[in-house]
């Protein structure tokens, strides 16, 4: 597993963008998807911007992260199927998608020419260990982490594997007690 900063960095992107299809497409619980999107792009932000940022010229990455928060928990509070959702969706992606366009065109390149392979490993120890933080301090538990950040399963693909075991009682079951029937089944 890399642990340079910036294949952690575009690891989340690619995670983002995964739970984006997954509310395009209304697959699976919209709720879980959210709860998980909210913290992986909250705890992903602060961290780039703790650890990663001041490396770098990027005061506008900054402000694109404020833009996402505010969108962020609009998107919390609106009602999945409702056409509040749809929109607030719609603007979050986005957002976002114009944001990561830019860093993976711009700043990560400039970061990669002017940091060695060591300081490119070392912040990204600083990121995975502030995005932690972050997870923590949002009540994510690490075996209920965010899918991309190999700290655990969402909620919706621990559902899916109890509903292909056949557990009964599943959609009542949060995430730890869906990891829990789990690893009862092994």
């Amino acid at each position: 597993m890399a642990t340079d900063v910036i294949t952690l960095i575009t690891s989340d992107h690619r995670t983002v963008e995964g739970l984006f299809e997954r509310l395009k497409k209304e697959e699976g619980d919209p709720s879980a998807a959210v709860a998980e999107l909210h913290a992986l792009l909250i705890a992903h932000s602060r961290a780039e911007e703790d650890r990663v940022y001041p490396h770098i010229d990027a005061h506008h990455s900054v402000e694109e992260h404020k833009e996402a928060e505010i969108l962020l928990d609009a998107l919390v509070r609106a009602k999945p199927g409702t056409p509040e959702f749809r929109k607030t969706l719609d603007e979050l992606i986005t957002s976002v998608t114009h944001h990561v366009e830019e860093e993976e065109s711009k700043i990560l390149p400039a970061l990669a020419k002017s940091a060695g392979e060591k300081q490119l490993k070392e912040l990204g120890k600083a990121f995975k260990e502030r995005r932690a933080e972050e997870l923590k301090a949002l009540g994510v538990p690490k075996q209920a982490a965010p899918s991309g950040s190999r700290e655990g399963a969402s909620k919706a693909e621990l559902y899916e594997k109890a509903k292909k075991a056949d557990i009964p009682g599943r959609s009542q079951m949060d995430k730890k007690e869906l990891a829990e029937a789990l690893r009862h089944t092994k």
